[in-house]
């Protein structure tokens, strides 16, 4: 695409006129000019710098009225100019601009607040020359400044007394304000140039392209340059071959694209819902919340029987002194009784007798009773122990159970059995101990369960040695597969290298193609991110895919055969017009042939 002119050094004709659609020199007019830009950088373009032998004239100014008035017109300025804060955003849409495109010089709000001289003339000749970037000189400031934005149609005067003064608080927002217009127009012409690359979709190129080729071919027709025509009605139709071939190609791509992204969605759709793995694990969660439970409830049952048996040891222990306070106050009475009594030394040394056979008695009594109550507690202590070591002996067997599988009695390998015991500390028999027919259910239940699995495990393992035979025959069959791979990629090398010089010529027509194909990996990509949350969002796209497939096939399909019908109606308009321009040429012949004959007549009849 041609790039866009510039305003300032344009006649109407060339404002109003459009550019020639006949094969010549990229980037000329009809006249042969070459195009101008506002772009920095363009090359060839004039400067817009006044030279000395255009002062005097019009210095190339275009006859087109300005927006806001007749260019030369004073007129009052109807921006707030005062105002603070249109004077903060002019110095904010300035350094805008400067940072973003390179601005050699510092400059800061300070420095656009109340600038020198200097600073002005700077910025001033860097913003010209992102107009005209061969102004290589710059004059006086106050003679090129006011001249420059008179090319440029500015609609207000700048008076050199302003230019003088630049910096002064009276002048400055006037000279700001025009400077933040030049930066304005200098965005605007950055915005046409960024969407002048893109305002043309496939088929106006497309038809461009045609047009260009029935001009050229119609110049050579003209010419009589029969092999040239030839040549550029061969490099159509190679063109138009290579197109549907890319085409083709790219309708390939995504068919397999879409056929990639269907055997993932079945992949998807034949994998484990995480749905019923979730509630499989809540199942477990919710299991092992039970045993818990049962566990702290036993362990309250066996809280609750311990304080039972301290409260009876206490009442025995009260019922035990009550009866130690009687016996004494029944040695007190006896005391008081034998000391009221006229004893004889006879009766004194039969109750000392007595009375130490009773000490004696009662001192057996005492110690067995000390020895009695020692081996009581080397009981209880011992049944603590043997209690304790039980109930850690349960636990390590109802661990073993939930861990295998077998509690509860509905769990996958407990078969109905009830494999869970209970242990009753309050219990007055052995055989009331454990809760639980152990020999008659547990025991059998276990034995043949061990036999079972057993069993299993050999035939686990004649299949684990199947498998593993299997596996190596997978491997060496792999293996092949490999070496056959490999020589496959040699082959593909060599087709690739043979290829590489057709693949880089049709590199320009590829690239097209491109934005297309990496939008359609990046949606793939993400399908395959998120093919677990988002299934619904990939069939979606799935069908959109789809969609765009059959609409591509039908665009390109409708493309051809509109091409095709461009063709075949050029051909025949330039055949019409090569008839018309045979019978014209005829008829031309024998108007000249008569005129000639008429001559010679009126010759030989002067002669005579």
């Amino acid at each position: 695409m041609s790039r866009r002119q510039t305003l300032a050094a344009l006649s109407p004709n060339q404002l109003n006129g459009r550019s020639s659609l006949a094969p010549g020199k990229a980037g000329q007019t009809k006249d042969g000019s070459s195009r101008q830009s506002l772009k920095p950088g363009a090359s060839g373009r004039p400067s817009m710098a006044p030279r000395p032998a255009e002062r005097p004239s019009n210095m190339g100014i275009d006859r087109r009225s300005s927006a806001f008035g007749k260019p030369g017109t004073a007129k009052a300025d109807p921006r707030p100019l005062s105002d603070k804060n249109f004077f903060n955003g002019c110095i904010r849409n300035i350094i805008a601009y400067a940072s973003t495109h390179s601005y050699p010089y510092a400059l800061s709000p300070k420095v656009l607040t109340s600038p020198t001289g200097k600073d002005f003339a700077q910025l001033a000749f860097w913003l010209f020359q992102r107009f005209d970037p061969t102004l290589k000189a710059f004059g006086k400031v106050e003679d090129e400044v006011p001249l420059f934005f008179k090319r440029l149609n500015y609609p207000f005067q700048l008076s050199k007394s302003a230019l003088f003064a630049v910096g002064s608080p009276h002048s400055w927002p006037s000279v700001l304000a025009a400077l933040a217009w030049l930066v304005e127009l200098l965005n605007y012409d950055d915005r046409a140039e960024d969407a002048a690359g893109s305002q043309f979709d496939e088929k106006q190129r497309s038809e461009r392209q045609f047009f260009l080729y029935a001009s050229t071919t119609y110049r050579y027709f003209l010419a009589g340059d029969d092999p040239k025509a030839q040549a550029a009605d061969d490099e159509m139709l190679g063109q138009f071959r290579e197109r549907q071939a890319v085409l083709l190609q790219s309708n390939q791509a995504l068919k397999q694209s879409i056929e990639g992204l269907a055997a993932e969605v079945e992949d998807m759709r034949r994998q484990p819902s995480p749905l019923a793995a979730a509630q499989a694990a809540k199942q477990e969660v919710l299991a092992d919340q039970r045993k818990f439970q049962e566990v702290i409830a036993g362990n309250q049952a066996q809280r609750a029987s311990l304080q039972k048996k301290l409260e009876e040891r206490q009442a025995d222990l009260e019922a035990k002194r009550a009866a130690l306070a009687a016996v004494r106050a029944d040695n007190e009475s006896l005391a008081a009784r034998v000391a009221g009594q006229a004893l004889s030394k006879a009766d004194v040394n039969r109750m000392v007798a007595e009375r130490q056979k009773q000490k004696n008695l009662l001192e057996g009594v005492v110690s067995q009773r000390e020895s009695l109550q020692q081996r009581l507690y080397q009981a209880e202590v011992q049944l603590e122990s043997c209690l304790n070591g039980l109930e850690e002996r349960l636990r390590q067997y109802h661990a073993s159970c939930h861990r295998l599988g077998l509690l509860p009695a509905s769990a996958k390998r407990a078969a109905g059995v009830a494999y869970e015991l209970s242990l009753n500390r309050g219990a007055n028999l052995q055989t009331e101990l454990l809760s639980g027919d152990i020999k008659g259910v547990v025991r059998p239940g276990l034995l043949s369960l061990r036999e079972r699995y057993r069993l299993r495990g050999r035939e686990l393992a004649e299949d684990g040695l199947v498998l593993r035979e299997q596996l190596d025959a997978a491997r060496e069959a792999n293996s092949e597969r490999l070496e056959e791979l490999a020589a496959l990629k040699r082959q593909v090398s060599a087709a690739e290298e043979r290829h590489r010089g057709l693949k880089e010529a049709l590199e320009s027509d590829i690239a097209a193609i491109g934005g297309h194909a990496d939008k359609i990996k990046g949606e793939v990509s993400c399908l395959r991110n998120a093919m677990l949350s988002k299934l619904l969002d990939a069939e979606e796209k799935l069908r959109a895919a789809t969609a765009e497939h059959e609409a591509t096939s039908r665009r390109c399909a409708a493309e051809v055969e509109e091409l095709n019908r461009s063709v075949m109606a050029a051909a025949e308009l330039l055949l019409q017009h090569a008839a018309s321009m045979r019978s014209g040429i005829q008829d031309l012949a024998a108007a000249v042939g008569g005129i000639t004959a008429e001559v010679q007549a009126a010759e030989q009849m002067v002669a005579h």
